[in-house]
């Protein structure tokens, strides 16, 4: 017996920051805990999902800023980059599936305030 569903397909907006940097980069998520991103690596910011289409960086609810960090030998946080408010133009995105579209915000030195 085959088992139909009736569910229609969500669409679904991952965002990440990809730190393309020569630094560690600090972001603090929803539940501020401090979350590394390591140089040259990515890191997954959140998700976002719609019946109707994909959602932009500009209207997750996933966040609504991001802010990332050097973590200073003292403990200190020291903002290095922000977009407040997020700024659609500044992320690029894939469609890895029909119903997965993938944002990414590309973060080099010179992204980075001195």
């Amino acid at each position: 017996m085959q088992c139909e569903s009736n569910d229609e397909p969500a669409f679904s907006s991952e965002f990440y920051v990809q730190n393309n940097s020569s630094v560690d980069l600090i972001w603090l998520n929803a539940d501020a805990e401090e979350i590394t991103v390591e140089s040259q690596s990515e890191q997954f910011l959140g998700v976002s999902t719609n019946l109707d289409s994909f959602i932009p960086p500009s209207k997750t609810t996933a966040f609504d800023a991001i802010t990332l960090y050097r973590k200073e030998e003292t403990g200190v946080l020291t903002i290095l980059y922000e977009q407040r408010p997020v700024v659609d133009d500044q992320w690029i995105f894939t469609t890895p599936w029909e119903y997965e579209r993938d944002y990414l915000l590309m973060i080099t030195d010179a992204s980075l305030a001195p």
